[in-house]
């Protein structure tokens, strides 16, 4: 076997474990017994917070690809963000988000991982947008920092859910996004922002 799909194997292994045990909990035996290779193999080829970060990052590559589906127009990819940023297939990219957010503080494989992610999703995203306005499907005064609030508040609603408010679930933190985004294009039409 190459060293590319040993090297492969050991990541794709990862992956799996990161989503469905946490970025916590993942350790580098339950890697190598799901991966089929020794320690001294995964040693030779990552330290454990390049792994856990290369994972991490392969899965929020995939995240980020999949916001824009091909043959998709910018309205049909900006509801689809909507619905899909609290459906129950989201909480366990929620909870590797926010486990990686606290790792990134003292592990510096991990904050790169996490800078990178955020750019890369920031940029999809507010591709869209800017695609929806060059379309004329609405109106903003600025696409990237119309991305920034809708992630915040996403970001903010997601935490919500995951804590088990009592007062919100998926459909109705999906319709919060949907209002504020209306809100957003409503207010750029007036020019009130005070935007950059």
């Amino acid at each position: 076997m190459s060293s590319v799909s040993k090297r492969d194997r050991i990541v794709s292994a990862t992956v799996d474990l990161l989503l469905d045990d946490g970025l916590l909990s993942a350790q580098t035996r339950a890697v190598t017994e799901r991966a089929g290779v020794g320690t001294g193999l995964l040693n030779h080829y990552f330290r454990w917070p390049d792994l856990r970060a290369a994972a991490w990052t392969r899965i929020f590559d995939g995240v980020a690809a999949d916001m824009r589906r091909d043959g998709e127009g910018p309205t049909e990819a900006l509801e689809r963000f909507f619905a899909e940023s609290f459906a129950e297939a989201a909480r366990p990219l929620w909870r590797l988000w926010i486990e990686a957010e606290g790792l990134a503080v003292q592990d510096p494989p991990m904050a790169l991982a996490v800078a990178s992610a955020r750019t890369g999703l920031r940029n999809r995203l507010t591709a869209i947008l800017g695609e929806g306005v060059e379309q004329g499907e609405w109106m903003l005064t600025s696409p990237r920092a119309t991305a920034l609030r809708l992630e915040a508040m996403r970001d903010g609603l997601a935490g919500l859910l995951l804590a088990d408010d009592p007062e919100l679930d998926a459909a109705a933190a999906s319709d919060l996004l949907r209002t504020a985004f209306r809100q957003e294009t409503a207010l750029s039409r007036y020019n009130i922002h005070g935007e950059d």
